[in-house]
């Protein structure tokens, strides 16, 4: 069998490179392609079994590879987002896979394809069920207003590193040190935010990954994270929420 991945983070590319050799030694793969782009050259000059596919990469929406060439082989997707937004997938007959992958999963979509026999040959139903998936995904919030004195101030997400609460208030904290009260709710925002780039520490505070600096061990099996800019209180992750969160992190 040849396959190929199709992935923009070359270390996850090679981790599911090892997993599928550990699969199955005799599946070829016979390249790592980063982008739109490449794959629609690659696609051009060369016929393959089955390919594993990310949804999200360098240039773009892996979609545009079905617009501007007519795929016919079996993929199975590769996603960092929860399977809410990806559940028209499975309709169509295409298996995906959960970001980090893990050598059960692969070995079950392995066998589905090994046992798919409809032919794949039309993949425009596909294609509306990634559009419409991915419209889903970009439904977060992308943006806040936050009231400064008189003046309303917008505050990008990117800029966010992590909100928390506050004598019952709500407070964003940005990478530049600001404070600026919002007019949300914490649970509100797990709602709005990200999944993917935030995550709810404790009942205190909702993060950013990129706004933690380090993670320690804690008492009773716990972690405490280290923020950057700093909180001013020990943010401590539960003995209940610890396997949860090292989830998120390995995203």
């Amino acid at each position: 069998m040849r396959t190929v991945i199709i992935e923009d983070e070359l270390p996850q590319a090679e981790q599911l490179k090892s997993l599928v050799k550990e699969v199955d030694p005799s599946i070829e793969v016979v390249a790592i392609i980063q982008s739109v782009e490449e794959a629609v050259e690659f696609f051009q000059r060369n016929a393959i079994d089955l390919v594993f596919l990310d949804i999200h990469l360098a240039d773009g929406l892996c979609f545009e590879i079905f617009d501007r060439i007519t795929l016919t082989s079996p993929v199975i997707f590769t996603t960092a987002y929860d399977q809410y937004a990806i559940d028209a997938f499975r309709h169509n007959g295409i298996d995906y896979l959960l970001k980090p992958v893990t050598l059960p999963d692969l070995k079950k979509s392995i066998s589905k394809y090994r046992s798919f026999t409809r032919p794949v040959a039309d993949y425009n139903e596909l294609i509306n069920s990634i559009r419409n998936a991915a419209a889903g995904l970009n439904m977060h919030k992308k943006r806040f207003i936050s009231r400064s004195g008189k003046k309303l101030k917008i505050i990008p997400t990117s800029d966010i590193a992590y909100f928390y609460a506050l004598g019952g208030g709500v407070f964003l904290k940005t990478y530049k040190n600001e404070n600026l009260l919002t007019d949300k709710k914490m649970e509100e925002l797990e709602q709005e935010l990200d999944p993917y780039e935030f995550f709810r520490l404790n009942r205190k505070v909702i993060a950013n990954v990129s706004s933690i600096r380090e993670m320690l061990p804690y008492s009773k099996s716990r972690i405490k994270v280290i923020l950057q800019p700093p909180f001013e209180e020990d943010v401590i992750i539960s003995y209940q929420n610890v396997k949860e969160f090292m989830r998120w992190v390995k995203k």
